[in-house]
């Protein structure tokens, strides 16, 4: 039936669904079909016996076309992890998606910690605040190995958010993001960062970015004096040693002297 279903047309799809006579496992493949319509969807939605699967309500909450009132009631019935599937889907309206992302955040302080470890994993940026903000090591754990995470999430968030501390400090740790250059040198320049943190991973950068580190009036002042030391001694070393090498060596003198007098 499932292979009969997806060759029907819409019309015929149409009066199979008003036929009443069809399970569950036949509705999601109705609504599944790439003929399957917005009408289609509606009359779905208006059978309360279809609604008692999850299944069916998160297809149809995210189903184009389908009227506000219904996405938005469906929305209201689905478990937070059938949300995170209808916000990323492609096809999702944006309204209904924007909805669905806000009911997400708004569940994110009363979930489990089990639940938020789930989510964290799972999650695409919009979550990626929310899931933050708890504090959490074995949830930002969780969310630093989402791959659903890129770096320019990180450096937007260093350089326009408030992370909290305790993020910076498990940020800097990882086996990934903590090796990544991007990364590591917002954490640097990021105001929120401690201390003891910005200044061993500051002296681990080229001096050419603890130059311009020591130049970046938002960077935090002892971080900005810290840079400009190291970048003083570089320039000093440089000094140093191009003077050395443009000089005459140890015993050039003496063997100079010796040459003269013969």
């Amino acid at each position: 039936m499932k292979h009969h279903i997806a060759e029907l047309a819409s019309d015929e799809l149409l009066a199979l669904v008003r036929g009443g006579t069809l399970d569950d496992s036949r509705i999601l493949d109705v609504l599944r079909s790439p003929y399957c319509t917005a009408q289609i969807a509606e009359l779905v939605a208006s059978n309360r016996e279809y609604l008692g699967t999850q299944a069916i309500r998160e297809r149809l909450a995210g189903f184009p076309g389908l009227s506000n009132a219904q996405a938005m009631n469906l929305l209201g019935s689905l478990p937070w992890a059938a949300l995170i599937a209808v916000a990323r889907t492609p096809k999702t309206p944006a309204l209904v998606r924007r909805q669905a992302e806000r009911k997400l955040i708004h569940q994110v302080p009363t979930m489990t910690l089990g639940e938020k470890i789930a989510m964290a994993r799972r999650a695409h940026r919009a979550l990626f605040p929310a899931l933050i903000a708890g504090g959490d090591d074995k949830v930002l754990t969780a969310l630093l190995d989402n791959p659903a995470l890129v770096e320019n999430d990180l450096v937007v968030l260093l350089n326009t958010g408030k992370p909290p501390i305790e993020f910076m400090s498990v940020l800097a740790r990882h086996h990934r993001w903590g090796e990544c250059y991007g990364v590591r040198k917002a954490i640097v320049a990021c105001p929120l960062s401690p201390l003891p943190l910005a200044l061993s991973v500051l002296v681990q950068l080229p001096k050419s970015d603890q130059k311009r580190i020591a130049e970046r009036e938002n960077v935090p002042a002892q971080v900005r004096s810290a840079a400009a030391a190291l970048w003083g001694r570089a320039k000093a070393d440089n000094l140093s040693r191009t003077e050395t090498s443009c000089g005459a060596s140890p015993g050039t003198t003496a063997e100079s002297d010796k040459i003269h007098r013969w």
